[in-house]
């Protein structure tokens, strides 16, 4: 059942989309990603936009070629 202090906790109304992870969330998992090599080309993309990426084609149920790579 939801209340009040669960909402505030859980809430997702302050994300763009419903697969985008809080800071709390990314807190968690980033200390359980690989860290980057220092070898070949640098990285386009940080571990958060993808990890972002790929919730957000399990959650859709899209095909990978619906991804659009936005270089910054």
């Amino acid at each position: 059942m939801w209340t009040d202090i669960t909402r505030k906790r859980y809430g997702r109304a302050g994300l763009l989309l419903p697969s985008d992870m809080t800071d709390a969330e990314w807190e968690i998992l980033e200390p359980l990603l690989p860290p980057r090599s220092k070898l070949g080309r640098p990285p386009v993309s940080d571990y958060g936009q993808i990890v972002v990426a790929i919730l957000y084609l399990l959650r859709g149920g899209l095909s990978w070629r619906t991804l659009l790579v936005v270089e910054s």
